[in-house]
């Protein structure tokens, strides 16, 4: 019993004594800097169980400093809905390009991210109204269906996105993400007699200007060149 508890007091001195060390010399790793550039799982994925929707979208990011990445993400949705009052079709490209802020202290020489960050987000499309019903309180007459196949292009959205995510590496340079988005909508053209119901990158359309989405990533990341910290500055000793 007292040979336990002997071990465990020399093992205890001995980790303290090598944490003292350790904190007293800390170990210095240098920082890998370059790009990373991957895709939207959830998107490709979507393209093979959804037989209504399209797309893809090429995401990366640049580490600019220790914290802060210089991040975009390029995309294209076509989406086709059918409802009980319409049906349309949306498809076009956007763009998205911000900054996130890496808010994790990794160990040693890790790579894991925990990040809020934004994004201006830029689309292009168009949209064409298959048919719509026209509403009527007046229970007699059937709704009127219309068919119009209305075409509506060169139209436009701005808007801007909060994000928060995840990435940690894998293995090597293979990084796995997810992130969410809460967006606001700033600006849209919208069709003549109509509005916009789909904004590719943006999502769903609904009655205000406020709209949510997520997704799953998995990227490679280029080393481009290393950084090694500035070592602390020995402080005076208060004797």
């Amino acid at each position: 019993m007292f040979k336990y508890i002997f071990s465990l007091l020399i093992l205890s001195s001995t980790i303290s004594v090598y944490a003292q060390e350790n904190e007293d010399n800390p170990t210095v790793y240098p920082q890998r800097y370059g790009l990373r550039v991957g895709t939207d799982l959830f998107k490709l994925s979507r393209n093979i169980w959804d037989n209504n929707y399209t797309g893809f979208e090429i995401n990366g990011d640049y580490r600019w400093n220790k914290k802060v990445y210089i991040a975009a993400e390029l995309g294209r949705d076509e989406k086709f809905k059918e409802e009980d009052r319409l049906s349309f079709t949306t498809k076009g490209q956007y763009l998205k390009i911000g900054l996130d802020y890496n808010m994790h202290n990794n160990w040693m020489d890790l790579e894991n991210m925990i990040y809020v960050g934004g994004r201006y987000g830029l689309s292009f499309h168009e949209q064409t109204l298959h048919s719509y019903k026209i509403f009527t309180t007046d229970g007699y007459f059937d709704e009127n269906e219309i068919y119009p196949n209305l075409t509506s292009s060169g139209l436009h959205a701005h808007w801007l996105d909060l994000v928060g995510g995840i990435k940690t590496r894998l293995f090597d340079n293979v990084f796995m993400g997810f992130s969410v988005r809460f967006s606001l909508l700033l600006h849209q053209k919208q069709p003549e007699g109509f509005e916009n119901l789909y904004i590719p990158g943006y999502g769903e359309k609904f009655s205000g200007n406020i709209g949510a989405s997520f997704n799953y990533s998995i990227s490679y990341f280029i080393p481009l060149y290393k950084k090694t910290p500035k070592q602390l500055q020995n402080q005076p000793d208060n004797q």
